[in-house]
């Protein structure tokens, strides 16, 4: 795939000393037009915030072969680091979110030597009651001299428009909401009704007000630079489990608790009980000793094995090595035992050896491994044995391996407890609704960019 106009246009906008949201899909290039702008400034004097895995591996691999001297503050590197950037022995400081706070609360000359402040995965900051964002707030009003910031997001509306203003105050500050206040933001373009009151709708026409003062500190690129992108192909594989297990489900989702032999499993309130659906349609369901309490001891109890065999087909079929994302501890013991030679992709060897095409089947949990990660040259066939209902998570995901290098179509497949009122069939469709309404966010923001 080529991005070279959207790189240089990126390129250009950084160069004239810009502070700018880079929105688009994940994948689509947004750490290559950093680096290369990094390379043709005369002072770097750069902080790269971003996910553990990604700055031990995506940012290693971009500035390989570039001019750019970076070391990692983190772990028990993170007191070395700092004092080499104090000291000019390195361009850049590549970070974690965690330990941005850090250096913000000990590290003052480190914060006082940068120049940009770059953050990948910005929906880290999302939740502006954190103190990770909190910690970034008193950072950018105390510190001038960092007078361009960057955001990186693929996710720019990872659940509601309340979570945009985070990462994008970060990169336009009090001129782009007039507040540094979460709470002044959420007052002017929300309000709750009187018997929802932690429910924040939008005042009728703001949507359009807010996305009109966002979009000039937002650049993606146009929607030809990914016309060779391969296909992403998804699959679905309908699963019987059996009326017995089709009845436990009807019976969570309307009493809130199942008897399985001797066993009461019990859901403490309705949000609990959409997980326990999730796990009667893969087989094995929780029973905590207090239901509402989840460190009270857990016990796993065996329904079925119905995707078992669909799994094992899917894989055997595969042309290419096989990357299975699981959302409980249970799956992964059931991933771990079908394939005993099969790794976790959440160490840098594991992920090292994937993108060597040395690991057959790999999995791991998509929070863990959603964001940022480049993971393409591995393998191009996914499987969600059971699914997440965070649809930021889910795509993130999804997007380690369709991305800007792909030169394959990337398979999905879903294994699918299929009857009427599945959990399995509810999640998948709720997904792509909401990733429908994320595209359809930056395709307006794209008709106001200018």
């Amino acid at each position: 795939m080529s991005l070279y106009k959207w790189q240089v246009r990126t390129i250009g906008k950084l160069r004239q000393g810009v502070s700018l949201m880079m929105a688009c899909r994940p994948g689509a290039g947004k750490t290559r037009p950093i680096v290369k702008w990094l390379e043709l400034e005369n002072e770097v004097h750069a902080i790269i915030v971003a996910p553990t895995l990604v700055i031990y591996d995506t940012w290693v691999d971009e500035f390989e072969g570039s001019n750019i001297r970076y070391a990692h503050a983190h772990g028990s590197t993170f007191e070395e680091a700092c004092q080499v950037f104090v000291d000019d022995g390195v361009d850049v400081l590549l970070t974690t979110p965690e330990m941005l706070v850090k250096i913000e609360a000990g590290k003052r000359g480190v914060l006082r030597k940068c120049r940009k402040l770059i953050i990948d995965e910005s929906s880290k900051y999302k939740n502006a009651g954190s103190s990770r964002f909190k910690s970034i707030q008193r950072i950018l009003k105390q510190y001038h001299r960092i007078d361009q910031r960057v955001c990186m997001s693929g996710s720019l509306l990872p659940k509601h428009y309340l979570q945009i203003f985070g990462p994008m105050w970060i990169v336009g500050g009090t001129d782009l909401f007039k507040t540094n206040k979460f709470s002044e933001y959420r007052d002017t373009y929300f309000y709750t009704k009187p018997y929802k009151e932690f429910e924040y709708i939008m005042f009728p026409g703001f949507q359009d007000k807010l996305e009109a003062r966002i979009a000039p500190f937002i650049i993606q690129p146009d929607e030809d630079d990914y016309a060779d992108m391969p296909p992403l192909i998804e699959v679905v594989h309908h699963v019987n489990i059996g009326k017995k297990n089709e009845a436990y489900h009807k019976a969570m989702a309307k009493d809130l608790v199942i008897t399985v032999g001797d066993d009461d499993v019990i859901a403490a309130n309705s949000g609990v009980a959409l997980f326990k659906r999730a796990q009667i349609c893969s087989g094995i369901i929780y029973k905590y000793t207090d239901p509402n309490d989840p460190e009270s001891g857990r016990e796993e109890i065996y329904l079925h094995s119905r995707k078992h065999a669909i799994l094992k087909s899917i894989v055997e079929e595969a042309e290419s090595n096989v990357l299975i994302f699981y959302s409980t501890l249970s799956t992964r013991n059931v991933i771990r035992k079908l394939y005993p030679n099969s790794r976790e992709l959440k160490s840098k060897k594991n992920i090292s050896d994937w993108k060597a095409g040395k690991i057959e089947v790999a999995f791991g949990h998509p929070a863990s491994m959603g964001h940022g990660l480049n993971l393409q040259t591995g393998g191009n066939v996914i499987i969600w044995y059971d699914l997440t209902p965070d649809a930021e998570i889910w795509w993130q995901a999804i997007k380690r391996l369709h991305r800007g290098a792909i030169t394959e179509p990337v398979y999905v497949h879903y294994l699918q407890a299929y009857f009427k009122g599945s959990t399995d069939i509810y999640l998948l469709e709720m997904l792509h609704k909401k990733y429908a309404k994320q595209e359809g966010l930056l395709g307006r923001l794209k008709s106001l960019e200018t």
